[in-house]
């Protein structure tokens, strides 16, 4: 049996696709708690759904587990919308350079929107950012940027975001989005758009 893990930041950040996404999932699937907070027993057959890397990190010891994207991906009778050949960046998550089944499953979503995909070079298993949570910069002693002052926060940020031109980049990490939006870049979670 499915469970659906819906992501409290995820519904903090974006109410009204959370919202959608719940409403669709529940005739499929049940929804959980927050992850946190959520004590069900599970079943060999259970499959824990998540659309959020820290999700993952607190079922996955727990729960067989699969991306939203992944079951997404295996639907036949989804309605993707169509973004007519749109070129838009796609930000990885560092927290997901070992899981290659979310990077394809990723790209084939955005395939069936029909969205141009722009790929940056240190992508995929080659990730090194996880927004201020983690970014790999060698004028930095810690990978941590929230360890940092707000203003160095936004420093780097910023400095990272120059390399996608003012161009759409799409996230599939909460963590990614804020510190791409920190960074004052135009940055848009992929539920976003799945479900417009």
């Amino acid at each position: 049996m499915y469970i659906y893990y819906p992501s409290c930041n995820f519904a903090i950040s974006s109410p009204q696709t959370a919202k959608k996404v719940r409403e669709y999932l529940k005739e499929k699937m049940d929804i959980a708690k927050c992850c946190k907070i959520d004590q069900r027993k599970f079943n060999e057959e259970d499959i824990g759904i998540y659309v959020c890397q820290a999700c993952r990190g607190q079922i996955e010891n727990q729960v067989n587990t699969m991306s939203l994207w992944q079951y997404l991906d295996q639907l036949d009778d989804f309605k993707f919308p169509d973004y007519h050949g749109q070129k838009m960046y796609l930000q990885d998550c560092w927290r997901d350079r070992n899981h290659p089944e979310i990077h394809q499953a990723v790209r084939s979503l955005l395939k069936k929107m029909n969205i141009e995909v722009l790929e940056i070079e240190k992508n995929k298993e080659n990730s090194i950012y996880c927004g201020t949570l983690h970014y790999e910069n060698k004028e930095l002693k810690d990978n941590h940027l929230s360890h940092y002052s707000k203003e160095i926060q936004e420093k780097y940020m910023y400095d990272y975001v120059q390399q996608f031109q003012g161009i759409q980049v799409i996230c599939t990490c909460n963590r990614c989005l804020k510190g791409i939006l920190l960074g004052k870049g135009n940055g848009i979670h992929l539920l976003d758009l799945v479900m417009i």
